[in-house]
């Protein structure tokens, strides 16, 4: 009987021990950054909502990074360094990258312009004609009268 204590200790030696909790502002750093990083073993999903390996690994160095004193950028310039920007779930607003974020915002600009001239110029036409000249409907009673003109010479 005595073996079984001794087993069971060895046991719990063996297994491996969850890392020291983070003070709380160091752990919402941590699931913040959990989020801004893709798992490297698929490519797929954030390493926050990802269940794997590789993401259980990328949490703790996550962890050990900010235990360590690391700042939020330089945790995540570390996982850039290994696995290029591909890591990133948004990419930064660097070079050509800058564009996505630029491009949205201009294109909106200018399509609210092009619609507010365009609303404008219809608005300034009016729908009335002046007076003395034709009215709207005119065009159309002259184009009704020769089309019963010819279909009764039709008949």
């Amino acid at each position: 009987m005595p073996l079984v204590p001794a087993l069971v200790f060895a046991v719990a030696l063996a297994a491996p021990q969850a890392p020291p909790p983070l003070d709380p502002a160091l752990e919402a750093e941590a699931r913040q950054i959990e989020t801004e990083v893709i798992a490297p073993c698929c490519w797929s999903q954030q390493v926050s909502v990802h269940q794997s390996p590789a993401a259980d690994q990328m949490r703790a160095d996550i962890r050990a990074m900010l235990a360590d004193g690391r700042s939020h950028d330089e945790v995540l310039d570390a996982f850039v360094a290994e696995y290029g920007e591909r890591i990133l779930a948004v990419p930064r607003a660097r070079g050509y990258k800058l564009s996505l974020y630029v491009l949205p915002v201009v294109l909106l600009v200018a399509s609210a312009l092009v619609l507010g001239l365009i609303v404008k110029r219809m608005a300034g036409r009016g729908s009335l004609a002046p007076a003395g000249g034709p009215g709207p409907g005119d065009a159309d009673d002259r184009y009704r009268d020769r089309l019963a003109d010819e279909l009764r010479d039709l008949d």
